[in-house]
């Protein structure tokens, strides 16, 4: 089997248990919410509907191509606008039934923060209005601390 297959074979389980109601964890990749999260951690992932969505929480949905966590900005003409705190710009809007979950915890080096604390949720509240400039020293900050800074062996556990 080759690592592609793999990859689409893992997303569909995920899909599947995100839809059928159950909370899932999963392996953060790539670098677009850094700096609060980091490749190689744990995000707990639960199901969610859109109506209950807080403006600033990091949100999971599926494209063509992948599952994603970006955090939502808000809904607009029925489409949910988000964005990686690491990213220049705003992605696709995504539909609703892209929607996969909400992320209630991360975890790294066995420490688990909740990120539905208040602490959490107003630092997400915050972020998601001033995201058009942090966004770009975001960008290229991780990219330095990822080549300096990052333990690659963690992506290999």
């Amino acid at each position: 089997m080759n690592s592609e297959y793999k990859m689409e074979k893992s997303k569909q389980l995920l899909v599947a248990l995100l839809e059928s109601g159950n909370t899932v964890d999963l392996k953060a990749t790539g670098l677009s919410m850094f700096p609060l999260l980091h490749p190689s951690d744990i995000l707990r992932v639960r199901p969610v509907k859109v109506s209950q969505l807080e403006r600033g929480d990091i949100i999971v949905y599926k494209n063509e191509y992948k599952i994603i966590s970006h955090r939502y900005i808000k809904t607009e003409e029925g489409k949910i606008i988000c964005k990686g705190d690491g990213l220049k710009y705003y992605d696709t809007p995504v539909l609703p039934d892209n929607l996969l979950g909400v992320v209630i915890a991360r975890t790294r080096r066995n420490n688990t923060i909740d990120l539905l604390s208040s602490f959490y949720r107003k630092l997400g509240m915050i972020l998601s209005y001033f995201t058009p400039v942090t966004g770009y020293f975001f960008y290229y900050f991780s990219y330095l601390w990822y080549n300096l800074f990052f333990d690659k062996k963690q992506l290999q556990e």
